[in-house]
């Protein structure tokens, strides 16, 4: 794929080529749109961890990731919410795509900002192997 068919595909808005990594920040269209004119666009922060421009273009699944995304993240958040008490549910937005050489999320995982958790800022990742199959160990960071 070229970079700016990809640029158009996700409506990237910015595009950085680090040492460490490639990564870029999506508009998209968000799927409650209907329900909330505010939150209609929805930003999405890319992630491509030890990946460089050639790599992350070249990677296959691009085009089907957009297709499923919003089935991938309601399949996402319902491992979530099994995970957390049903006292304290909580609503979670989409936030971030990742995806790292290192295979430390599977092929990606998408992220979910938690907000403040006793042990600092909490992100919550539910990764996905190659076949778009979610995993069902979630991942816990903190910041």
């Amino acid at each position: 794929m070229r970079k700016s068919e990809l640029m158009t595909l996700w409506n990237v808005e910015s595009w950085s080529e680090e040492p460490y990594g490639v990564y870029f920040v999506s508009c998209r269209l968000g799927t409650n749109y209907l329900e909330n004119v505010g939150q209609a666009f929805q930003k999405l922060n890319f992630s491509c961890t030890n990946y460089t421009e050639a790599e992350v273009l070249s990677l296959p699944p691009w085009e089907q990731l957009y297709v499923e995304l919003d089935e991938l993240d309601q399949l996402a958040q319902e491992i979530i919410q099994q995970e957390i008490p049903q006292e304290e549910s909580i609503v979670l937005t989409l936030t971030d795509i990742m995806l790292d050489k290192s295979g430390c999320y599977d092929a990606f995982a998408l992220g979910y900002d938690v907000g403040e958790s006793p042990a600092g800022h909490l992100y919550v990742l539910v990764p996905f192997d190659e076949n778009f199959t979610a995993q069902q160990d979630v991942i816990y960071e903190t910041l």
